[in-house]
């Protein structure tokens, strides 16, 4: 299965592609994949904001701003459980994230995050081992 995922090109940029998870045909409606070896797992609401990230009314508090970028941080996966996402990586590319879709975030991509959605988003994450270093294509089992 291809899902989004944030890479780093060979010069330390971040850009949008897709990364391959094997998954083993468990009946005709299901398929999972192998146990990732994962480190810390959680579900939690995520700030909710009226507008995307381009709108002119769009308004954040504190330090960030429409042009704010943080890094990813050790590998992990993100997952839209309720709401949907708005993420733009360095290269400028936009995914555009709705409820049951998953994202691989690799190490040291840039982005900035926005959940410009009408309902409570509410994101899983499970990150593997790893550090912010490894900016590597990720190899799931």
């Amino acid at each position: 299965m291809k899902i989004h995922a944030m890479l780093v090109d060979g010069n330390g940029r971040s850009y949008s592609s897709f990364v391959d998870v094997p998954l083993n045909k468990v009946s005709d409606t299901e398929s999972i994949s192998n146990k990732q070896d994962g480190t810390i797992w959680r579900i939690g609401m995520r700030h909710i904001t009226k507008h995307k990230r381009t709108s002119k009314d769009y308004v954040t508090t504190g330090v960030r701003s429409p042009e704010e970028m943080h890094v990813g941080g050790e590998p992990h996966f993100i997952g839209v459980m309720s709401g949907h996402a708005e993420i733009t990586q360095q290269d400028g590319s936009t995914w555009r994230l709705a409820t049951g879709d998953f994202l691989w975030v690799g190490p040291g991509a840039l982005h900035h995050s926005n959940n410009p959605s009408t309902v409570d988003v509410t994101i899983f994450n499970l990150y593997l081992p790893g550090t912010s270093a490894d900016t590597h294509d990720p190899n799931f089992k």
